[in-house]
């Protein structure tokens, strides 16, 4: 049902390429394209490009951990909930709803892809291994300058 491509430059973010379908939208304009990107130097998130031909560029930056436990169940609160899903075929889906004050949109895509890329996210960066590669000097002169 969706695309999906996914690469890793050398040394560089891990993306996934995948066609999300908004559930609320008409069906001329359902499918938008939207990039996940790990970047080991930002261990912690994983960032959801939307990309609609309409629209400019929306990014949500989730945690990692919050997407793979929504690929197992309910996940997350207030902005983000992430949950699996069967559809009648019994192919596994993966349900996005994110909200902001002033919108909300509900997105649906084949899990598996999505559940292989984040696998492939804690390869690169193992769970508990996260708080490793943060560069926490910089981190704390970006929140508290002068540096």
């Amino acid at each position: 049902m969706s695309q999906q491509s996914w690469a890793r430059g050398t040394e560089g973010p891990l993306t996934l390429d995948v066609t999300l379908h908004n559930l609320f939208a008409p069906a001329e304009n359902a499918s938008v394209s939207c990039r996940f990107t790990f970047d080991p130097a930002a261990p912690f998130s994983v960032r959801l490009d939307l990309m609609t031909p309409s629209a400019p560029r929306i990014s949500w930056v989730v945690g990692r951990d919050l997407l793979m436990q929504g690929t197992e169940g309910l996940s997350g609160e207030a902005d983000v909930k992430i949950w699996p899903s069967r559809r009648h075929d019994d192919t596994p889906f993966l349900y996005l709803r994110l909200e902001r004050t002033d919108a909300s949109a509900a997105f649906m895509t084949e899990l598996a892809p999505i559940r292989a890329w984040l696998e492939r996210t804690y390869d690169l960066v193992p769970r508990g291994g996260e708080s490793r590669l943060v560069d926490w000097d910089a981190l704390a002169c970006g929140l508290l300058p002068p540096c």
